[in-house]
């Protein structure tokens, strides 16, 4: 009778597991992307390069803008109401952003878009947030609109994914979106790697110095707050990114300005994108 018992203590048990792995996927199984895949941090701003173009969005201005290396022209591709566009990625003819229509700083009403680099055209693809491409696929974070009183905000669903047009739309069950980087971290290429240095108080790590070191171990510092006579003692890096040969960074002046800075992986040839009172969101 013991026998018995323990043989089906056993399967029982077998049984548990098995479905246990049916209902909850093994989160180790899980492909996983990293959403900020080549940059560090925010700052209302988000950059893409590609050949001799740099597109950038400046939230707070509601527009993307395309600066061009060759001619030294800037231009805007992009203009809409509400927050504007954050996250921009490029692909084909088109630039991908999550764009937040909400007008005020207290709420928000995410979408992500599609732009059309010609035309200028925005295209609402799905609400949502945090996404990337793999392959033909975009992975997403999706979100229910709630809007209650004078309060609206995004509630997280899971994660989705769909095609580039919007289409297709799937619950990616085996799929998990990794929305945070460590500033420490570094940004890697196959050329070289982006690296920050600065100061850790409590919790929080702010990036003061930023440094380029090719893959034969030659290092550039780019840039380095306390060394800039022009910056405020309490500033830190807010935002940079690595691509391709340029690097492109977000600093503030002691006069209250913060300034967007493309400037080449040797730290020669630094251009001022954009250039603003620093402000809410900015």
């Amino acid at each position: 009778m013991k026998q018995f018992f323990k043989s089906h203590a056993i399967l029982f048990s077998m049984l548990a597991v098995l479905i246990g792995c049916l209902i909850y996927p093994n989160q180790a199984d899980a492909k996983t992307y990293q959403t900020q895949d080549n940059y560090i941090g925010g700052g209302g701003c988000s950059v893409v390069i590609s050949n001799n173009k740099v597109y950038y969005s400046i939230t707070e201005t509601g527009r993307i803008f395309c600066y061009d290396i060759k001619t030294k022209k800037t231009k805007t591709i992009a203009k809409a109401s509400g927050k504007g566009f954050g996250s921009l990625r490029k692909k084909g003819n088109y630039l991908y952003a999550v764009y937040d229509n909400y007008g005020g700083s207290d709420g928000s009403d995410e979408y992500i878009v599609r732009v059309s680099i010609k035309t200028g055209k925005k295209t609402k693809l799905a609400r949502g947030r945090n996404f990337v491409f793999a392959g033909k696929k975009i992975y997403y974070t999706k979100t229910q609109h709630i809007k209650t009183g004078d309060v609206e905000y995004d509630k997280t669903i899971g994660t989705y994914s769909m095609s580039l047009t919007g289409k297709n739309k799937k619950k990616a069950k085996s799929v998990v979106l990794n929305t945070e980087r460590d500033g420490r971290t570094p940004i890697k290429t196959s050329k070289g790697s982006l690296t920050s240095r600065g100061k850790t108080i409590g919790s929080l790590y702010f990036p003061q110095a930023i440094d380029y070191t090719t893959s034969k171990g030659k290092k550039t510092e780019i840039y380095n707050v306390l060394k800039d006579k022009n910056a405020s003692s309490t500033s830190t890096i807010q935002y940079y990114t690595l691509q391709g040969d340029y690097i492109v960074y977000k600093k503030c002046d002691k006069n209250g300005f913060s300034k967007l800075i493309l400037v080449k992986k040797n730290g020669k040839g630094s251009k001022v994108l954009y250039s603003a009172p620093s402000v809410s969101g900015w």
